[in-house]
């Protein structure tokens, strides 16, 4: 068996969490697991006698204090439109042993900010990601690291930099976390001109790896390049051969994902949402699911924001008039002792829906209401418009239904803010069963998800879902769309499947249909109710499992390394086998295009037309 005694591996990510210290991003699922992930591969690569150590390397945001950070002497030469300057590179070790590096020039990333740190411009946002992929592959090619894995396409320009003899034998892996974007560029100038000016050589690569439709696409030339040089394409659920979960739906074609939303809805569909957004190199690449995990701290035995010591430090850093809670029953409750739990001590949960009824509603409550809680950004992705659709037929179906949001859109998102306004008309209708929060409170969250008794996850597409997670660890039984990695928690929910996004009313039905369903068996078949939330309770969300695969992952890229060595021996010795009749062969050779192609022919091929140089 093949076991390396130590592996470094350059973990590269735009966002990498930790945003309590200062020096961290997270917009979205991407932070929390950069955050979490390297601990626990470090973990796992001990459970297999390896020692690692991982490096993570990302830019430095102009908000972080660069007088924590220690800047390394270290030459990072970048060029942009055939002008050169130099990037900084500082590094930071964080109290738990893990260490970042920070890539840092004013002119490129002077305007980033807390909350922007995606350029809106994509020529902007091209001109970036090429100038940190360059600094960051300077650094790489300086350092000992046998293994680069990189998170998402802003950083997908990092194998183009290292260049072919650096990655003939570093091993290079890309996680995809959202399909979504990807980086696509309008064309200046021709496709040529335009990888020019990002100081990649245009006519060897365009038409290879970046065409796609008059853009630039960057994870399609990342995806392309990992595959070619031996590494892994992965996602953030689903299983290794990709047979559900988000690796599944990205291999979905529009018209299949037609066909099925036809049989679905038993007429054909006005419009689907394509994951893999029309780029068919999904189809036909390899992509491997390795789910996501969570941290133990979202079980409800150990959440911090469950602790009494922990909300009691929260709030002597706020004003004594800005309380976390703003009913005092639940400030003081919450404050004066732990409310952490388990399944055999649900008591605790009830004690946390009254307090949450209390700082929602502002009353006690009576004959056992129903807390139906959602959470999210109020952005297309996530679909919360269609809570709105439902709250008032949920309210007539059981009266004794409250719905407690919390909720916002970003400043520039029209769409967002109409539903804000949507759940506010509600509110202000429904006081005493509609409760809506649009600014952002952590240990409010956290109680929602606690004290909630059902969890609304209507989304159009989830890569993988956390919230999925987070809710059921805490007995809030989840209510939404079955896609992407919420199948996950399939067999403790109650998923609907929906593919026609033209039809709002149509979702707003089935989407209802398991609301009510919900609601019957919470108030008909208790027994059944205890049971499922018992069973979401008792989720193995641990990142043992991933963190393992991730660790096999690297193991096999060392593995594929040497199969591409042997591949090039095999070309060599049978080429020196044709003695005279080399001319002859390679006259007449010529390997199938496409399907029906063989790579180690095209091997082959290559390495003829070189003997004729």
């Amino acid at each position: 068996m093949f076991k390396p005694e130590k592996m470094r591996v350059a973990m590269v990510a735009w966002e990498i969490g930790r945003i309590k210290s200062g020096l961290g991003t997270k917009v979205g699922g991407l932070g929390a697991v950069v955050e979490e992930l390297p601990a626990e591969l470090v973990k796992a690569a001990a459970k297999q006698d390896i020692e690692l150590e991982i490096e993570i390397l990302t830019p430095c945001f102009a908000h972080y204090d660069k007088s924590r950070l220690t800047p390394l002497d270290i030459e990072l030469p970048v060029s942009l439109n055939n002008s050169p300057f130099l990037f900084q590179a500082f590094e930071h070790i964080f109290p738990d042993g893990q260490k970042v590096i920070y890539f840092w020039d004013q002119g490129q990333l002077d305007w980033t900010t807390a909350t922007a740190i995606y350029p809106s411009d994509p020529f902007m946002a091209a001109r970036l990601y090429s100038s940190v992929a360059q600094a960051m592959a300077g650094y790489i090619k300086q350092r000992p690291f046998t293994i680069v894995h990189l998170h998402d396409y802003h950083v997908g320009l990092v194998p183009f930099f290292l260049g072919d003899d650096c990655l003939k034998d570093l091993p290079v892996h890309f996680t995809i976390h959202n399909a979504t974007y990807q980086g696509n560029t309008p064309l200046q100038g021709g496709g040529y001109a335009s990888l020019d000016r990002l100081n990649l050589p245009g006519e060897k690569l365009f038409h290879k790896y970046f065409d796609f439709f008059d853009n630039l696409n960057l994870i399609k030339a990342c995806m392309l390049k990992v595959y070619e040089t031996g590494g892994k394409i992965t996602t953030v659920s689903g299983d290794l051969n990709g047979t559900w979960g988000y690796a599944a739906e990205l291999k979905i074609s529009h018209e299949a994902m037609r066909r099925k939303a036809a049989v679905q809805k038993g007429s054909p569909p006005g419009e689907v949402f394509v994951p893999n957004r029309f780029l068919d190199l999904f189809e036909k690449l390899p992509i491997a699911g390795i789910t996501n995990g969570m941290s133990d701290l979202n079980r409800p035995e150990q959440s911090p924001e469950l602790k009494a010591n922990v909300l009691q430090k929260l709030q002597a850093l706020r004003h004594p008039d800005n309380p976390i809670f703003h009913h005092p029953t639940t400030q003081s409750e919450m404050l004066a002792c732990d409310h952490t739990f388990d399944v055999e001590h649900l008591e605790v949960k009830a004690e946390l829906k009254r307090l949450l009824h209390l700082e929602a509603f502002g009353i006690e409550p009576v004959d056992d209401p129903i807390l139906i809680t959602a959470l999210g950004r109020l952005v297309e992705q996530k679909n919360l418009g269609l809570v709105a659709d439902i709250i008032e037929r949920t309210i007539y179906h059981d009266p004794g239904a409250k719905f407690i949001i919390l909720a916002s859109a970003s400043n520039d998102d029209s769409a967002g803010h109409a539903t804000e306004a949507a759940f506010f008309r509600l509110a202000a209708i429904h006081p005493g069963h509609v409760y809506f929060n649009n600014t952002f409170n952590l240990p409010l969250s956290r109680l929602i998800l606690a004290g909630g008794d059902f969890m609304l996850i209507p989304s159009r597409f989830e890569p993988c879902g956390l919230v999925d997670f987070e809710a059921s660890l805490v007995g809030n039984v989840v209510i939404g769309r079955a896609t992407g990695g919420l199948t996950k928690v399939s067999g403790c929910a109650y998923l609907y499947e929906w593919l026609d996004i033209s039809d709002r009313l149509g979702e707003a039905n089935v989407f209802f249909e398991q609301i009510r369903a919900a609601i019957d068996t919470y108030r008909y078949d208790p027994e059944r109710h205890d049971a499922l939330k018992r069973k979401a309770m008792a989720i193995d969300a641990s990142w043992d499992r991933s963190a393992t695969q991730y660790i096999d992952m690297y193991r096999y890229g060392f593995l594929h390394k040497k199969w591409m060595a042997y591949r090039q021996e095999i070309v060599g010795q049978f080429i020196n086998s044709l003695d005279d009749d080399q001319e002859l062969f390679a006259d007449f050779f010529a390997p199938g295009q496409k399907e029906y192609g063989d790579r180690l022919d095209w091997d082959l091929r290559t390495a003829l037309s070189q003997l004729d140089e």
